[in-house]
């Protein structure tokens, strides 16, 4: 009997910061802790049970954090194995794929590339799927040069294991700027963005849903056939993962520095009918509570609107799983 799931888009956040990898201070540890203690003194916590109840009851940004691997997101559509970005997200999302088919060494997985700055591909040389005979892995990306701009970062001035001694076949797949393509009826576009070096977003369609990947760019001195070529991009989309790098002082202070703010990305969700806005590559300096405002603020702003007040606005999450 199938699953009433099977026909479902599975999309994982594996790492959803930007810049670098974070981790979470002891400071901001403590102070998690200490609302949580001065909260809990409102009930009765005499047994487990209780207490586990409580903290189901606690939200995210009190009882856990945001996470700290850069950009990886991971779809299953179709039977398909597919990720966007290779962050160091891409290491714990290989140790969850090795656990099935890419364990045995008959996986195949397909890896689309924004663009190669390091953020966004530091996480290949940790990916245990590479290491394993017979595993296949297509990375596709529409930068040039894309085999070159992988080994040289696990060169052995930076890294001990070169590319060439993975087992996998890896196969590099050059794009063409605004090419459609199909895998497994998965309609895969690109559009590209605003950002130093280059980036390129991608939206996926299948089965009447849509996902978009518009991570790493700035939206700030362009001209309106720009802008509105973005609107199309994301127009309709089911989830639309958006770089929400920035607050509004900071877009300010950083111009052309390539990345967005949450408002922006409101904006454009208003004008192109997004169902779900993820805000998305937190900066690393961000602490959970400074977040969380940034998020509060979009949703307040949003509701300002009350013809667009049913768009949905999440923060990512390392680890935040949903179904579409």
């Amino acid at each position: 009997m199938a699953n009433k799931n099977d026909d479902k888009i599975r999309l994982l956040f594996c790492g959803v910061r930007g810049s670098i990898p974070s981790s979470p201070s002891s400071q901001e540890l403590e102070e998690k802790l200490f609302w949580i203690l001065k909260d809990a003194r409102k009930y009765n916590l005499d047994d487990d049970e209780a207490i586990r109840a409580y903290l189901d009851s606690l939200p995210l940004h009190r009882k856990s954090f945001v996470g700290g691997n850069t950009s990886c997101v991971y779809l299953r559509i179709n039977g398909k194995h597919i990720v966007l970005d290779a962050g160091s997200g891409l290491r714990p999302l290989g140790e969850m794929l090795m656990k099935a088919e890419f364990g045995k060494g008959n996986g195949e997985l397909h890896l689309f590339l924004s663009h190669t700055h390091w953020d966004h591909i530091m996480g290949f040389p940790a990916f245990l799927p590479a290491y394993r005979s017979g595993n296949k892995i297509f990375i596709y990306g529409v930068h040039n040069s894309l085999e070159y701009r992988f080994s040289t970062q696990q060169e052995d001035e930076f890294f001990p294991v070169s590319l060439s001694a993975m087992g996998a076949k890896i196969e590099f797949v050059q794009l063409r700027k605004d090419e459609d393509m199909t895998i497994a009826d998965i309609r895969i576009s690109n559009r590209m963005l605003n950002h130093p070096g280059g980036s390129f977003g991608y939206r996926l369609d299948y089965n009447g849903r849509s996902i978009v990947y518009a991570t790493d760019s700035e939206y700030k001195n362009l001209d309106q056939d720009t802008l509105h070529r973005y609107v199309e991009f994301f127009q309709n989309a089911d989830v639309l993962i958006f770089d929400s790098q920035f607050t509004i002082e900071e877009s300010i202070e950083k111009e052309n520095w390539g990345h967005s703010t949450s408002i922006q990305g409101v904006n454009f969700a208003k004008e192109a009918g997004v169902k779900s806005l993820f805000l998305f590559h937190h900066d690393p300096a961000y602490s959970d509570a400074k977040l969380q405002q940034i998020l509060d603020d979009a949703i307040n702003y949003i509701r300002l609107d009350g013809d667009a007040s049913k768009l949905n606005i999440v923060l990512a999450r390392d680890g935040l799983e949903i179904l579409i």
